[in-house]
């Protein structure tokens, strides 16, 4: 999708600021993390709930995002070329024999342990707090991807 080119980047590949405002703990102060994480952003449309839970926009979410005291970036490219880059690097695809195309053979889980109402793991219910497990069924492969949003800043 090129929506990034029309509605919150300028022609140079700069994000389009906006005023600061507070949204799930987070300080908003451009039109991408608003995007992100506000239903009341004048871009949320822009993916529907099935495109929100696929992994790659899910790992771009999470690296605009960042942890509490990330330094974000002005520049949208730079979180494209690396969502794509770990996206590539953590799913397996293979060519089916029958209709000759290429599948996504890897199977992502988002893990999440509950007892009584309350997240044990991996934690509280911040969006920036995760965990999935890719599973890579050729080469018999798990690789785990996890972060605690706030948690071990000094």
């Amino acid at each position: 999708k090129q929506w990034y080119q029309r509605r919150v980047r300028g022609d140079m590949g700069a994000i389009y600021k906006c005023l600061d405002e507070d949204i799930e703990g987070f300080l908003v102060s451009d039109e991408l993390h608003k995007m992100l994480l506000s239903e009341e952003s004048e871009h949320w449309e822009m993916f529907s709930e099935e495109e929100r839970g696929e992994f790659l926009f899910l790992l771009f979410k999470h690296l605009v995002l960042g942890g509490p005291i990330c330094q974000y970036d002005d520049k949208i490219d730079r979180y494209l070329e690396v969502s794509k880059s770990l996206y590539k690097e953590f799913i397996t695809v293979q060519k089916n024999s029958e209709t000759k195309n290429i599948e996504i053979v890897s199977k992502i889980l988002k893990v999440s342990a509950w007892d009584n109402e309350i997240c044990w793991f991996p934690g509280d219910e911040n969006v920036q707090t995760f965990c999935y497990l890719v599973l890579n069924p050729v080469n018999r492969v798990v690789t785990a991807l996890s972060h605690d949003f706030g948690k071990g800043v000094w």
